[in-house]
């Protein structure tokens, strides 16, 4: 069980704790800057070390303040390894197995067949190009921050990293995100599985190196998807909303 869980707030995002539950709130905010609240268990100084290894088990109910048409920015629960900067900047491959959502104004199409933005249960897996001191790892890591703010290489640098990382997306989009939903996330090595509601929803390859765990709700929209723009923006949020979770008994990870 990590005892390492701790708030993370920026721009007026809150946590509301309570027994097995914590809620994690967002004010209404602009498009003009970043807000967040989250829980997590990693340093955001960089290098960012991560404790987590598999086999975890994370196993929460979840509700959200609003169904996916009227949910805005990025939201979610999991584990991860923190590869962007605020910018959009590309730090580190991407890892990651989680339950992510991203609103309508995103179009973050992270598998060839994702529609951009949903809920979904997913797995991302950079582990052939894992190697914080492998010089290939850092000279592709810089080209490919050049190339995505190049209008003329952005649409063959981003179908290129789509073919480097092993990814896997179950949209969960059928599901009414303001009802308690049990969710549960088996990482083991080398393989991750989802079930929602005690149905196995994905079961897909997964990253063996060290993530943190994150849960979170913010103001982000992002595109990545060879027909449109690479970058991370922020979007309005005209009302106030939140997600909570309720610690289920097998869950390693609680706050």
């Amino acid at each position: 069980m990590s005892d390492k869980v701790k708030p993370h707030l920026v721009n007026g995002g809150q946590v509301e704790r309570g027994h097995q539950r914590v809620r994690l709130v967002l004010p209404p905010c602009t498009a003009e800057a970043y807000s967040d609240a989250q829980i997590d268990d990693y340093d955001h100084a960089l290098p960012r070390t991560f404790h987590n290894r598999p086999p975890r088990c994370l196993h929460v109910r979840a509700r959200f303040s609003h169904d996916a048409n009227a949910l805005k920015g990025t939201a979610g629960f999991g584990f991860w390894n923190h590869p962007f900067a605020r910018d959009g900047r590309v730090l580190a491959p991407p890892l990651a197995v989680w339950f992510f959502f991203r609103s309508q104004e995103s179009n973050l199409k992270l598998t060839p067949r994702s529609a951009g933005c949903g809920f979904a249960a997913m797995a991302l897996d950079s582990r052939s190009l894992i190697g914080a001191a492998n010089k290939f790892t850092r000279a592709l890591v810089w080209a490919g921050n050049v190339a995505l703010r190049l209008p003329l290489v952005r649409s063959a640098a981003l179908w290129a990293g789509r073919r480097l990382i092993q990814a896997a997306e179950a949209p969960l989009n059928h599901l009414r995100l303001t009802d308690w939903h049990d969710y549960r996330l088996l990482w083991q090595p080398g393989r991750a599985d989802f079930w929602v509601d005690g149905q196995k929803v994905l079961s897909a390859a997964a990253p063996r190196q060290p993530l943190g765990f994150v849960a979170w709700v913010d103001n982000y929209r992002a595109a990545a998807a060879e027909e449109a723009a690479y970058g991370f923006h922020f979007v309005v949020t005209p009302h106030g909303q939140w997600l909570e979770l309720e610690w289920l008994p097998d869950s390693d990870i609680r706050y």
